[in-house]
């Protein structure tokens, strides 16, 4: 049976029945997946927030925080600080994910309220915020695995 087939079949069984298929090692390798593509987040929204921090400053001069900024520093420290979380606390790093995932998903169709010219509704930023629904339910079930196994 593939891996696939694997935690789908975990995912569908509950109880007793499930912790013999290997859940331990489904919930290392869900963990690890998820870790990993923290990691390439992080790294991408750090050098992109970095780099617009830098166009910012060169071309207008430092003007301090703006409110305006706050709508995309704000979601990035959330996303960082539920990163750092979900390495001890899975089920409530994973739950920090999601959360940064709405707020981020949101947070662009808020300031085009405030700052544009109506009210729009960006759908890229659902998928562009998409690998952050992904980790957040990868380490949920991780920690749903864990659990079972421990029981």
């Amino acid at each position: 049976m593939t891996f696939t087939g694997r935690l789908i079949k975990m995912l569908l069984m509950t109880g007793k029945s499930a912790a013999g298929i290997g859940n331990k090692r489904t919930a290392r390798i869900l963990r690890i997946i998820a870790r990993v593509i923290n990691i390439i987040v992080i790294v991408f929204f750090l050098l992109m927030v970095v780099g617009e921090g830098a166009q910012s400053i060169h071309e207008e001069g430092f003007q301090g925080i703006t409110v305006e900024s706050l709508y995309v520093l704000i979601p990035v420290i959330i996303v960082l600080a539920a990163f750092i979380v979900s390495w001890w606390r899975e089920l409530t790093g994973g739950i920090m994910l999601i959360a940064a995932y709405l707020l981020l998903s949101v947070a662009p169709s808020i300031h085009s309220i405030y700052y544009g010219e109506g009210p729009h509704f960006y759908i890229g930023m659902f998928f562009f915020a998409s690998p952050l629904l992904i980790s957040g339910i990868l380490f949920i079930v991780a920690a749903r695995l864990s659990k079972q196994t421990s029981d």
